[in-house]
């Protein structure tokens, strides 16, 4: 829409852009200015569509860019994030702490038809638990102490959009029975007020803990665990993921060293080594700040295992310890022979 008015001022142009006009040209204008203004918007226009219709290709040739790996087990994540984000379908994504989760919800918005909507992202293990209500569903002036004026919460500001909320398990019970309304009624009251809204939001959420184990000890609600588990994703930790450990470490090396301006880098086939054989227990994010480390204490052209800082040893007698608890000792074996060979 084009906007065209004898009476033009300032306020009734913005007013007019707010409402979704494309533009605005007040009289008297020249023909050849309208017409110039009218080709730019349909140019516009164009772009646009073909800008959706790029990212669409994207999409489908690299569906979900920024997860990185190949093994059997993130083959299969990808296929299932494939079919599962172009639907409404809440998600529930599990795994460690640091496995890369916010991505797996970041690639089902992108791939959904939602991706031109916000997704915002919350960690309800970041928020108080007595301002965790009003950050979600917001409040009206005057309903606690402190609450000087009106305010959305996040649930309003992801409407048209996707909702992640990410550390699910943390969330109070008080929260959870309103989480469960806007799950099962579509629709959020703010605290104070009186009056429900209606808001379309696809929820995606994460944890790391056992949420029917938590429902059994009354600690989440079992209602909104079977409304949460309707598609469940769950990610390796990194120790379980093979070659991918490498492929990950080569990336975050590489983006590293474009984010802190360094010089190249390599990593030796020590430090290669020691990263395939070491534990991960903080998984992505612990691998992704042991480069970061190593990347800045640096002085040649390469990484070695101790610029990571990898525990290494004390992983080594747990893992050697480990396999000999394990081994069978030979039948007729006196106990002095065993104390030598399996103990000590």
């Amino acid at each position: 829409v084009l906007i065209m008015t004898s009476f033009a001022s300032i306020r009734s142009a913005v007013d007019a852009v707010k409402a979704g006009a494309a533009d605005y040209i007040a009289k008297p204008f020249d023909h050849d200015d309208m017409l110039i203004t009218i080709d730019r918007i349909l140019r516009e226009q164009r772009l646009r569509r073909q800008n959706r219709a790029l990212r669409a290709e994207q999409a489908l040739a690299k569906p979900d860019s920024g997860i990185i790996g190949d093994c059997p087990a993130m083959i299969e994540m990808h296929r299932r994030i494939s079919r599962v984000a172009p639907l409404n379908t809440t998600v529930l994504i599990l795994g460690e702490s640091g496995t890369g989760k916010e991505l797996v919800a970041r690639a089902l918005h992108e791939q959904s038809p939602r991706r031109d909507a916000p997704l915002i992202s919350v960690n309800c293990a970041a928020i108080p638990e007595s301002l965790i209500e009003s950050e979600l569903f917001g409040h009206e002036k005057g309903a606690f102490t402190g609450a000087q004026g009106l305010r959305k919460g996040l649930v309003e500001a992801a409407d048209g959009g996707s909702l992640f909320l990410d550390e699910i398990g943390e969330l109070p019970l008080e929260a959870q029975a309103r989480l469960l309304r806007l799950l099962q009624e579509k629709e959020v009251r703010r605290l104070g007020a009186t009056q429900t809204r209606k808001v379309d939001v696809r929820l995606i959420a994460a944890t790391h803990r056992n949420l029917k184990q938590l429902a059994s000890e009354g600690l989440f609600r079992e209602d909104l665990f079977f409304r949460l588990n309707v598609m469940e994703l769950s990610l390796p930790p990194l120790r379980d993921r093979g070659d991918d450990i490498l492929t990950i470490a080569d990336q975050l090396l590489t983006r590293t060293i474009e984010r802190v301006g360094s010089k190249p880098l390599t990593f030796t086939p020590e430090a290669r080594e020691a990263m395939a054989q070491y534990h991960w227990p903080g998984n992505i994010r612990e691998l992704e700040n042991a480069i970061e480390r190593a990347v800045i204490l640096c002085e040649g052209p390469e990484i070695s295992p101790e610029l990571l800082a990898i525990d290494f040893p004390r992983q080594t007698v747990a893992l050697v310890t480990e396999t000999l608890s394990a081994q069978e000792p030979p039948a007729g074996l006196s106990l002095e022979d065993y104390f030598q060979h399996f103990v000590l």
